[in-house]
């Protein structure tokens, strides 16, 4: 279980933030090793997932939080761009909650290995696209209100595994206009409200069920990978996606989603 628990913790950290797909591969993986699904059963392990990368984001991010919380009280530098993007954070994830809430049951029945195996590769070929033909007209300055919303709002494909919320965010702004650092830095400020929202609700769920709490020791020794990953792989991205194309992204996509696929089908 501690070695189950420690590579879900490390693929939880990486793929949170890299355009691959944190659900996919938490899916695919145990789906393919026999192992359970952390986000069907082991409810306490799901929330120690989310709180390693919501630490991980905090870490990463300090800087960035701390302007942002600086420019909604008015002050710091850029005060219009931090509650632009602000707006644009929390309208974007409000809108995103009321849409999935209502039906975060059905969500569940799309947990389905080959579902998401497909979905890699469809959304891995438009990220290659949208990163391939998008123009660089826009920085995290000058991009209008509307587009950072319709970057956020996109997140409402990623309730399905295999998508990827950092994926999904990147293609659409690298599809209207946005340049690759930019549309980077804002997806990863949108997955923090998200992570904590999914820990909120993972851990009323479990407060409501009757599934013993299990290992304090492995829960916290997960949540401290996720986050020491979490943390080294944020600037990672962020310096990567300076000088690299998002074009490996998509191909490791589908290779992992084909080859998914194929050992889904030869079972």
């Amino acid at each position: 279980m501690w070695a189950e628990a420690t590579l879900l913790a490390v693929v939880q950290a990486l793929t949170e933030f890299l355009p691959v797909s944190s659900s996919g591969h938490l899916l695919l993986i145990p789906a393919l090793a026999g192992w359970r699904d952390p986000f069907l059963t082991g409810l306490t392990l799901s929330i120690a997932l989310h709180l390693g990368t919501g630490l991980a984001l905090l870490i990463a991010l300090w800087s960035d939080w701390l302007w942002l919380l600086r420019g909604a009280l008015g002050r710091g530098p850029r005060v219009r761009l931090a509650r632009r993007l602000l707006l644009a954070v929390a309208g974007a994830t409000l809108l995103v909650g009321a849409a999935a809430w209502p039906i975060r049951g059905w969500l569940l029945e799309l947990r389905i290995p080959l579902l998401a195996a497909v979905l890699l590769i469809v959304f891995g070929l438009a990220l290659a696209l949208a990163d391939r033909v998008g123009a660089s007209r826009f920085d995290l300055e000058s991009a209008p209100l509307a587009v950072w919303m319709a970057v956020g709002l996109s997140q409402i494909a990623a309730l399905a595994p295999g998508v990827s919320r950092a994926g999904i965010t990147m293609t659409v702004a690298r599809a209207l206009g946005v340049e690759r650092p930019a549309a980077a830095r804002f997806s990863l400020l949108l997955v923090a409200p998200v992570v904590a929202g999914v820990g909120a609700v993972r851990l009323v769920d479990a407060a409501r069920s009757a599934e013993p709490i299990g290992d304090p020791w492995l829960l916290l020794a997960a949540t401290l990978v996720a986050a020491g990953v979490g943390a080294l792989t944020v600037p990672w991205l962020l310096r990567f996606v300076t000088r690299q194309s998002l074009a490996v992204f998509a191909v490791y996509r589908v290779a992992a989603g084909a080859a998914a696929l194929v050992m889904l089908l030869l079972r």
